[in-house]
């Protein structure tokens, strides 16, 4: 595995659970490179690598709610499903997905083209300043997440389509807007993106496959890996930093980092 293959590994691991946009990094990676998009046999490996972590540190409840939806192979669990603490969480998630499988397939190829390091410095800002004013606003007491917030939660994560908005980021910022605490906006998110990267996984791996892209298998194994070792331990790291701190450095980080893609692209442009 060469240098760059194995930064896009290390970004991917650490930017795609920072409220931050990992497609930015990866896409800032490639330009400082001098390198095209990521080809689709990394991209598989970086999400197969960043769905591996989340699966594993949330295995106990991706066990449980595997566990109570193949119960509905029998009927009488049906009635419970959805008073069931399992069968509720996975309802909500399933809600949250369809927003973005609808909008993603309305967009799909009808983005037109862009000045990505402008747009990505734009929304970087602009989505920064968001999460913090979502952050800051305080409710009474933590409001309890029910279906129609878990819709928005879900349209909020059509943003990411939005090069630079990122998905986690725009999910807690519409989770925190509605009253959720950090942690649980925090792990609302996460548990929402493993519908989201398994579909991204799905159809790029197929992609992968019609092309008749012949994959070292070793260098993807050691990609996958890396990502998903990092990413485990970026799970830990934030949601152990928020039971004491808010979003305000991912602000200040989103802000800089976005002046700092402008900055780039007035450069570029000469």
């Amino acid at each position: 595995m060469n240098v760059y293959i194995l930064t896009l590994c290390i970004i991917q691991g650490i930017s795609e659970f920072l409220p931050v946009s990992s497609s930015a990094h990866l896409t800032l990676i490639n330009l400082l490179w001098n390198q095209p998009a990521s080809r689709l046999e990394w991209e598989v490996a970086l999400h197969l690598g960043t769905l591996l972590s989340i699966v594993v540190y949330f295995r106990h409840e991706v066990l449980s709610m595997i566990k109570v939806t193949l119960g509905l192979l029998k009927v009488r669990n049906w009635r419970s499903f959805p008073h069931d603490p399992d069968g509720q969480l996975t309802l909500l998630l399933i809600i949250a997905t369809i927003p973005a499988i609808v909008i993603g397939y309305f967009i799909k190829g009808k983005i037109p083209p862009f000045n990505p390091l402008l747009i990505m410095g734009i929304s970087s800002i602009i989505f920064g300043i968001l999460l913090y004013l979502a952050d800051i606003h305080q409710h009474r007491r933590p409001q309890k997440l029910t279906y129609l917030k878990a819709m928005v939660i879900g349209s909020a994560q059509a943003l990411a389509f939005i090069p630079g908005a990122s998905r986690s980021g725009t999910c807690i910022t519409a989770a925190r807007c509605m009253g959720l605490g950090r942690i649980e906006a925090t792990r609302f998110s996460f548990l929402l993106s493993i519908p989201t990267v398994l579909g991204a996984v799905t159809l790029t791996g197929y992609d992968v496959f019609k092309q008749g892209i012949v994959l070292d298998w070793a260098a993807v194994g050691q990609a996958v890996v890396i990502t998903a070792v990092i990413g485990f331990v970026v799970i830990h790291s934030l949601l152990s930093f928020l039971k004491r701190h808010s979003f305000k450095p991912f602000m200040i980080y989103r802000v800089a980092f976005g002046l700092g893609l402008l900055a780039f692209a007035y450069y570029k442009s000469f």
